[in-house]
């Protein structure tokens, strides 16, 4: 959950499409990442680093480290974690609505 307001949310990664991003540099489906989620105030542009990043592969996270204005959490292929110190998460757990 993204908790945000006033926020694009764009995903992108193998879980619904399977491998629809490609690395350009091997010219094979990128598959280091099996997901990017990014937040920022334009959904063109959020939706375009979240696309972008998972054919970076393991460069993405210092790359979407430095985007003025948006945040990310990547989820690589074995299920570990990273995303940007200003990621919005909830301060609290709370219940479903």
């Amino acid at each position: 959950m993204v908790d945000a307001r006033d926020l694009a949310v764009a995903t992108s990664g193998t879980t619904e499409r399977g491998a629809h991003v490609f690395d350009p540099h091997r010219r094979e489906p990128a598959d280091q990442l099996a997901s990017v989620t990014v937040v920022g105030p334009s959904l063109t542009w959020a939706d375009g680093y979240a696309t972008a990043a998972p054919a970076m592969g393991l460069a993405a996270p210092d790359w979407l480290a430095g985007l003025d204005g948006y945040q990310a959490l990547v989820v690589d292929t074995h299920g570990g974690a990273w995303w940007t110190p200003g990621f919005p998460t909830p301060s609290e757990p709370r219940a479903a609505e």
